[in-house]
């Protein structure tokens, strides 16, 4: 045990218990977190009776101390269960939030589980408009949605992830 794990709150034994759930290889590797995990995919792990924290939170503290008052735990490889600590940072949530969407994980289009159209819909919707097919009123119709959502669309406020048509 190095003089940061002394200073830990988790006992040598909840340490112990710990690392025998992950699966550590290359430095420079993700290291998987091989036990339970909770709804968002994260690992869970029990530090005292019935409480857990998140898998990578431990291995942040275990290496680095204390998360900072108002941080969170970030993944630079982007893996939910990795739980290397050379893979991990503290942040804001605006940080972790700028960071989600440089990268593209956030539910944009149609990954957003309430989006009633595809992007094929959209793109399908654009070249109508553009062309002259079919008006706004014709498209909010079609594809059953409101008014605001089409002229959004064809004017490429919304869906900005694809080009607007031609």
């Amino acid at each position: 045990m190095n003089d940061i794990e002394k200073q830990q709150k988790y006992s040598p034994k909840r340490i112990k218990s710990y690392w025998k759930k992950v699966e550590v290889t290359e430095d420079e590797d993700c290291w998987e977190w091989n036990a339970g995990t909770q709804s968002k995919g994260y690992g869970s792990f029990g530090i005292a009776p019935g409480k857990t924290d998140l898998a990578h939170r431990v291995a942040y503290q275990l290496r680095n101390g204390d998360i900072p008052d108002g941080m969170c735990v970030m993944h630079t490889c982007d893996n939910r269960l990795c739980c290397n600590p050379a893979h991990l940072k503290a942040g804001s949530n605006a940080d972790n939030n700028r960071d989600m969407i440089a990268k593209h994980r956030n539910a944009f289009g149609e990954r957003n589980g309430k989006s009633k159209l595809t992007d094929l819909d959209v793109i399908k919707m654009r070249s109508d408009f553009r062309d002259g097919n079919l008006t706004i009123e014709e498209l909010t119709e079609r594809y059953e949605v409101c008014t605001t959502t089409v002229r959004t669309v064809v004017k490429g406020k919304s869906w900005k992830h694809l080009p607007l048509a031609d």
